[in-house]
């Protein structure tokens, strides 16, 4: 016989060998033991997960003569008969390739028969929903009443496709993307067969590459025991990185330094070097999408948080961790949506190189943020004070004559005018940011509510009440998290220690009033259209040609 491939050579025989779906598995088991197993069940999930072979063990086991805590002995007769598949009580149909109406009418006629040896005639229909219209409408009644010796298995990486008549005819169990560290200590069964070395990192490079498929897993670990075997030597990480044509860590920290270093001649040298080593460039733009968002992620969660998310070690944890911290998460944010869309443009380019040498300049040029945000953050000042009213001024020379005419005293008449230093608040004072910055630091420890609150600015700080706004959209969500009664304890807390006397924190979407501070709003509106009114009867008076209208410096 020839080689066989890894991943049908481990495909699992027994319910025991399956990784990462222990719910499936549990819930499956049971049913054979009670014997209450179900006509029709749908599995879904990610491709390599273990649909198609679980079918294909659940099927052996509720025919086995003497089941084993639910798993198939693999020794009576029927299960002999089904393992060597020279059983015709165990049918699978590829739905792709059998899409059709009449295939699923000989269907329904075939499931008259009863099994010839176990209890059950099984049907395994795999990728079912690339099944027409038509076929699934035929299907319908058959697997809503079938003879009581047929059970339906539905297997299909896209649930979403299936009609809902069909989805509540089934059972139906989601097969989840199977942990990293599980399908390490799966690969290391056949490095153990074969008597093969291999470091830890190669067997994680591997266990990541494959995204959670065992399938994808062991392909790939086919083709790193056959490099080797001819390399004459173990499963190192730097063979893994040859195979799948990737880029090792230290080269992926150095690149991200020189992007957050703004460094675009190194960036590029980068490039180059990446490309002259015959590197894939929608695998390194993955890669580099896959840094930033772990940069991203420690940088919001923390050390110990980012170790559990990313499936990594506390060290590559810390590494990240330190390496965030030389940048801000705004910058992070934009570097990761500008690769994020350069791996999108590269689909449609002739040169995908290009694309990628577009994004990383981009990301090396902060300043084209920074002068964005500046220009939005005037404009936003402006229309603040033109929605504030306008400030009157009148010419000195004018004012004796203006006094003697006014009825009321020129407090009265022009007084309701607002100053533009009273207007326009300049922000808060220099020593009120500080505080704001070291309750920030005091903050850290608690990861979430840090990466909300850095997210805003400190707008005032008067009588030890400190407003920090935030931007409107997705500011949004973050007053109301931070709104929340331990949030805001735990912030007015940090700043009564910055401070080193009571504070109290308060948030508020940019350009939005709080509600204690509608009565000074309404006392301003009134204060305007008083001033505006003043401003009338001055120029009907002396004439608006005669009247000089300017900021009050």
């Amino acid at each position: 016989m020839g080689y066989q491939a890894l991943y049908r050579r481990y495909r699992p025989a027994r319910f025991e060998d399956f990784v990462g779906q222990e719910a499936v598995i549990r819930t499956l088991r049971s049913q054979v033991m009670s014997g209450r197993v179900a006509h029709a069940y749908l599995f879904c999930g990610t491709r390599g997960t273990g649909k198609t072979s679980t079918a294909k063990v659940f099927a052996r086991a509720v025919n086995c003569e003497h089941p084993e805590q639910g798993d198939p002995c693999g020794k009576c007769p029927t299960c002999l008969s089904l393992a060597a598949e020279t059983s015709l009580d165990i049918l699978e149909i590829d739905a792709a390739s059998n899409n059709g109406v009449d295939e699923i009418r000989d269907l329904r006629e075939k499931v008259k028969y009863p099994p010839q040896t176990g209890r059950y005639r099984v049907y395994i229909i795999d990728e079912v929903h690339m099944l027409s219209s038509g076929a699934f409408n035929a299907l319908l009644k058959t697997l809503e009443e079938p003879p009581s010796y047929v059970v339906f298995i539905l297997a299909t990486t896209e649930p979403q496709k299936l009609p809902a008549t069909i989805l509540s005819r089934c059972q139906r169990f989601d097969f989840g993307r199977i942990p990293s560290a599980k399908i390490i200590e799966r690969l290391r069964v056949a490095l153990a067969d074969g008597g093969i070395s291999a470091e830890d990192a190669a067997l994680a490079r591997i266990a990541r590459a494959a995204e959670g498929g065992m399938r994808d897993a062991w392909s790939i670990m086919d083709m790193c025991l056959s490099y080797a075997q001819e390399d004459e030597g173990g499963l190192t990480e730097a063979l893994v990185q040859r195979v799948l044509g990737a880029s090792d860590r230290s080269f992926l920290f150095r690149f991200a330094d020189q992007l957050i270093g703004s460094d675009a001649p190194g960036a590029l040298a980068s490039i180059d070097e990446m490309m002259r080593a015959g590197r894939e460039v929608q695998v390194f733009v993955r890669d580099v999408s896959a840094h930033l968002r772990a940069l991203m992620i420690a940088e919001v969660c923390g050390e110990e948080e980012a170790a559990e998310l990313l499936e990594t070690t506390r060290e590559d944890a810390a590494a990240y961790a330190e390496q965030a911290r030389r940048t801000t998460h705004e910058r992070l944010m934009r570097m990761l949506d500008l690769f994020l869309q350069s791996e999108t443009d590269m689909k449609w380019a002739a040169q995908p190189r290009f694309a990628l040498e577009t994004a990383t300049l981009r990301a090396c040029a902060p300043e084209e943020s920074v002068q964005v945000e500046a220009l939005v953050a005037r404009v936003g000042e402006l229309e603040r004070r033109l929605r504030e009213g306008v400030v009157v001024a009148e010419k000195k020379e004018k004012k004796e004559r203006r006094a003697a005419q006014e009825e009321q005293p020129q407090g009265d008449a022009l007084g309701a005018a607002v100053p533009a230093q009273e207007a326009a608040p300049a922000g808060p004072a220099p020593q009120a940011e500080a505080v704001w910055q070291e309750a920030l630091r005091k903050i850290r420890a608690k990861p979430m509510i840090y990466g909300l609150a850095r997210q805003g600015r400190l707008a005032t700080a008067e009588n030890s009440v400190f407003t920090v706004v935030f931007p409107k959209g997705s500011g949004a969500m973050c007053v109301r998290m931070l709104s929340m009664e331990d949030k805001q304890a735990e912030l007015s807390t940090a700043l009564s220690e910055a401070a080193g006397t009571p504070c109290t924190f308060r948030a508020a979407v940019e350009g939005t009033v709080p509600e204690s501070d509608k009565a000074v709003l309404a006392a301003q509106e009134a204060a305007k259209k008083q001033a505006q009114d003043n401003l009338n009867k001055v120029t009907d008076f002396f004439g608006r040609e005669n009247v000089t209208i300017k900021d009050q410096q």
